[in-house]
């Protein structure tokens, strides 16, 4: 990876204390010396997952904690390390799972993408390649809600639900001026669907399903998401 080219890994966290540790060690071993992580916490964190970011950080400056406490959902905290990684100068966001359901030893895959000149590299559990670990009540969430999706947006990924996936600093600013309508696992869908408007890639991802299930009502507004979507007609804006 070209050291002109910043790489910037944002992660929302909340009690990974148990996983924190392996997930930094892991991920500053897959990027140089000019990378920086986003460490994301706000009140939703119980245990010491703050105080082990804090201490990781003292002997490693490229971790970043942002202590947010004014969110209010998941999608605050992402569109929160969105910001922090603009406002840093990255030139690559690069957004991940901290639970380690998402391998940091496939981010190259990401950076070899972006070296190609695309503007968004979107990790894929349904391409070759990549490999859906456990499947079960998740894995026929994600494939129904792409296949969902695909029809009723006129969208042509294959994975339209993931959330291991990479923009240029082009491609994320849009993606904060227009902003997405869910609070829920359904903003990863919005996000992909504006994608479709710059070049982009998608890459194959080891996925290992986490233990919290998709509830009844993200499923619910997922549905009622999809369809404003569909009316908005966002994909040909």
């Amino acid at each position: 990876m070209s050291h002109s080219k910043t790489l910037g890994i944002v992660t929302p966290l909340a009690n990974e204390e148990q996983t924190i540790d392996e997930f930094l060690s892991r991920t500053l071993q897959q990027i140089p010396e000019n990378g920086k992580v986003f460490c994301v916490l706000d009140n939703a964190s119980k245990d010491s997952t703050k105080e082990k970011i804090q201490k990781y950080s003292e002997k490693d400056p490229r971790v970043i904690l942002v202590w947010a406490p004014e969110n209010r959902s998941a999608v605050d905290a992402y569109f929160r390390g969105y910001k922090e990684a603009l406002d840093a100068d990255c030139d690559w966001i690069l957004e991940m799972d901290g639970g380690l359901s998402h391998l940091p030893e496939e981010i190259p895959r990401f950076i070899e993408a972006m070296q190609n000149g695309y503007e968004f590299a979107g990790g894929s559990r349904f391409i070759k390649g990549s490999n859906y670990i456990k499947p079960g009540k998740r894995y026929l969430i994600s494939r129904a809600g792409t296949i969902l999706s695909n029809l009723l947006l006129g969208t042509k990924m294959k994975d339209m639900t993931s959330g291991f996936e990479c923009f240029s600093r082009d491609s994320m600013k849009h993606v904060l001026t227009k902003g997405v309508q869910s609070k829920a696992h359904f903003f990863q869908t919005e996000i992909r669907c504006m994608m479709h408007n710059f070049k982009w890639k998608e890459v194959p991802i080891t996925y290992k399903d986490p233990s919290n299930s998709v509830s009844g009502s993200s499923i619910k507004d997922a549905l009622k998401n999809l369809w404003e979507l569909r009316k908005s007609n966002k994909i040909n804006n």
